[in-house]
């Protein structure tokens, strides 16, 4: 796709775009505040961006709110599509290295991080129910049973605080009611689409109340072996066949007890069970010279190669040499990702007065799993890691006091914040057996971390207000490890003249390694109402501690570390509603200084390597427009736009790396396309009886991007367009529904992760789904 204007034009159309907003809305008729939408009138979303319930429209911060209705009619089944609805947005289900089918990956205007291991954090802070989530394992949540999702951009460093240095996902579960009712959904499709999903709610007397959701999701995978069985039984005997499939289930519980007007108790309690193949890697590439490939050069020279793998040049194994069609691998190692997630939380609703709220909430979440995947995608045993005893725990408590003083003249919100998490990543790295095995029987951390925050918003006159507060934070880390290689037969040669079998430390036996970090994150903020609009701009500064690594392949004196990343944004933005609730657009534009760059790069041997490249300015906007110019059409768009680059970069002397992994100020960052958005058009038809007809066409779009810190060429995305259409008919009084719909209409494949590791000297990408198509069958009662 073209982009719609270039690089240099970009601060002359964020000027245009606001001051045309701003000629716009003064030309709508005044709207009144009312708590939802009708059909012919956009739906009021009430937020609590700021702690506090509020419209949207009120709220002079860069979100993007979705109600549960809003989500069904989407389609979407889990918060790794919410990419579709805001713009600057990137999320993606696998982290790269990990192979693991459920690790989050987060991207809000070019901030986040891709490395999923325990002593990284990421970049976007995702809270369910108020709840942080710390952990990317386990992190593609499934929006079962929800009220409704916000998405934040900017830094969140304030009120949100923990890893929200990019942005900021919150989920807000539905509560139960105090009558029976409930809802049953069923979808199939192709490749073996089995969904399932229900919610119950159960009034247990006048002041209590039960709510109870389940979901199951079954679906076949997309990358096929391609050996026969005959031929794997020449292998090792254990293929992997069908990757990227689906087989999850996740079930959830929400019980509220009113012990009186004033006091609430609300108790909560999730559990996911995933047991799938590793997530859809193939290999892109192989690169085997001594300079770029030392393991695959060791192969090569010390090993053989089976004589039933075609031998084409030096991409013997990739895509472009498929017969059979692209999604094959030739893969024939470990394969698995089996997670277990579980988590409790307690929320007490105390109204002190009339102008005072007190919340505490206190929650607990644990994860464990094992997930494994034969990295360079052929049958040769090049790298094969097996992650075989994941465990992570954290427990959080927060304490909130939210209300106002000077009658209502300054509101306020006010807290205090205690993190614990423990967790442990054992490891083996299978390598050609002339080099050895890597083993990590020891990698554990103990992070634990503390803040108090408070912000205040003073209404100066009738419709501007001022905003200011600020969080102070220490993170406290700690991080034993035992890592070593028992050497192979090409020791000698490699590891300077070590007899095969030898046990060679890669960092010092049980080593221990703590780092503190402290920072204080302010934001101010001015908005000023005028008729139908809201004029903003904001000054916030979000931090994100650093860590240790993890992974090792040659021998270092002690844990490499690496500093913290400081993001400070400057933000100007308008929200309008106009045309009485017809129309509404919000703007913003921003300029972020990003210092201490945290990116995954991979060493001479191969070990990835986390470290801090340097500085960035990342400058963009974003445009959200809804519009309703006829009875039962919706029409939405969003659009967002990124300039970002290198201003300048930091040597790393402990890093051994080869010349393809250098970080220049012409690297671009990764997950940040210029140009993003999607466009949608939604057709309801009235039928008698309130019975409805419903049709719904998405187009999605991004420029081109680089999927990796390095911006291999085997990762590079171009530009692509997907299309998303949908059909449904909704019976009377909302008691059943039937929809149909296809997903990526077009075929367009594209690339959502991957690990280009010219250490090694393999590439392996993950693209996106083929086309699906389905029915979905749903039932409220």
């Amino acid at each position: 796709m073209k982009p719609f204007l270039t690089s240099g034009s970009s601060d002359r159309a964020i000027g245009l775009a606001l001051a045309g907003a701003a000629l716009f809305a003064t030309a709508g008729p005044a709207v009144g505040q009312e708590a939802t939408g009708s059909s012919d009138t956009i739906e009021e979303i009430v937020v609590t961006a700021q702690k506090r319930n509020e419209n949207m429209q009120s709220t002079p911060i860069a979100i993007s709110a979705f109600t549960a209705d809003a989500i069904s009619r989407k389609g979407l089944s889990d918060i790794q599509q919410v990419s579709r609805l805001a713009p600057n947005v990137s999320f993606d289900f696998t982290s790269p290295i990990s192979g693991a089918s459920n690790a989050a990956s987060v991207f809000i205007r070019g901030i986040g991080q891709q490395d999923f291991a325990l002593t990284t954090d990421p970049g976007v802070g995702t809270y369910v129910d108020g709840v942080y989530v710390s952990r990317s394992v386990g992190g593609v949540l499934d929006v079962l049973d929800i009220e409704r999702m916000e998405i934040l951009r900017g830094p969140q460093g304030t009120l949100f605080g923990r890893n929200t240095i990019g942005g900021a996902i919150s989920i807000i579960s539905k509560m139960p009611e105090k009558e029976f009712g409930g809802s049953l959904e069923a979808s199939l499709g192709n490749y073996g689409r089995r969904y399932l999903r229900g919610s119950i709610s159960l009034p247990l007397g006048p002041d209590t109340a039960v709510r109870i959701s389940i979901s199951s999701k079954d679906k076949n995978g997309f990358v096929k072996s391609a050996y026969t069985p005959q031929q794997k039984s020449l292998l090792r005997g254990t293929p992997l066949t069908d990757l990227g499939n689906e087989n999850r289930q996740a079930a959830r519980m929400v019980l509220v007890h009113d012990f009186s007007d004033r006091f609430k108790a609300t108790l909560s309690g999730d559990y996911s069970r995933l047991r799938e193949n590793n997530a859809a890697d193939r290999l892109a590439g192989i690169t085997g010279t001594l300079a770029d490939g030392p393991l695959v050069f060791a192969y090569n020279s010390f090993g053989s190669t089976p004589s039933i793998i075609p031998v084409i040049g030096n991409d013997r194994y990739t895509p472009a040499n498929y017969i059979t069609g692209r999604d094959r691998t030739y893969s024939t190692g470990p394969n698995g990702s089996s997670i277990d997630a579980w988590g409790t939380a307690l929320t007490l609703d105390f109204e002190a007065s009339e102008s005072l709220s007190i919340k505490s909430i206190t929650a607990y979440r644990k994860t464990t799993g094992s997930f494994n995947r034969d990295a360079d995608g052929s049958p040769l045993v090049i790298t094969e890691t097996s992650n075989y005893g994941y465990r992570h725990k954290q427990f959080t408590q927060e304490l909130q006091a939210v209300g106002d003083v000077a009658d209502g003249a300054v509101k306020y919100a006010a807290g205090l914040f205690y993190f614990d998490e423990k967790g442990s990543d054992p490891l083996v790295v299978r390598l050609p057996e002339v080099v050895g095995t890597i083993y990590q029987d020891v990698a554990d951390v103990r992070n634990k971390s503390y803040a108090a925050y408070a912000q205040a918003t003073w209404t100066i006159v009738d419709g501007l207000s001022l905003t200011a507060g600020g969080r102070y934070t220490k993170d406290k880390k700690r991080f034993v490890s035992d890592q070593y290689i028992v050497t192979g037969s090409a020791s000698p040669f490699l590891f300077g003249g070590a007899p095969a079998g030898t046990l060679i430390p890669l960092v010092p036996r049980n080593s221990v390694t703590t780092q503190s970090f402290e920072k204080f994150s302010p934001r101010a903020s001015v908005d000023w109402r005028i008729g139908d609009m809201l004029v903003y701009g904001s000054y916030s500064k979000g931090f994100k501690s650093g860590g240790f690594n993890l992974r090792y392949v040659a021998p270092r004196p002690s844990v490499l570390s690496f500093g913290p990343e400081n993001a400070t944004t400057f933000e100007i933005g308008t929200k309008i509603d106009a045309f009485d609730r017809k129309v509404r657009l919000n703007l913003a534009a921003f300029t972020t200084d990003y210092k201490g760059i945290q990116v995954t790069v991979f060493e001479n041997l191969g070990a990835p390597v986390t470290l801090n490249a340097g500085d960035a300015r990342i400058k963009g906007f974003e445009a959200e427009l809804t519009a309703i110019p006829l009875p039962g059409l919706e029409l939405t768009a969003n659009l967002g736009y990124l300039d970002s680059h290198y201003t300048a970069i930091r040597a790393n002397p402990a890093l051994v790396s080869t010349p393809e992994q250098i970080i220049s100020r012409s690297t671009r960052l990764p997950k940040a396309p210029e140009w993003q958005g999607t466009i949608s058009a939604a057709y309801t038809y009235a039928l008698g009886n309130d019975a409805k007809l419903d049709a719904r066409a998405d187009v999605h779009f991004s420029s081109r991007y680089a999927n990796d810190a390095v911006n291999s060429r085997f990762l590079n995305q171009k530009a692509y367009q997907t299309l998303g259409l949908s059909a449904g008919y909704t019976a009377p009084d909302r008691r059943w529904s039937l929809r149909l719909f296809v997903d990526n209409v077009t075929d367009e494949r594209y690339i959502v992760s991957g690990d280009s590791n010219y250490g090694i000297g393999f590439h392996e990408a993950n693209y996106n789904r083929p086309r699906e198509w389905g029915a979905t069958l749903g039932f409220n009662f």
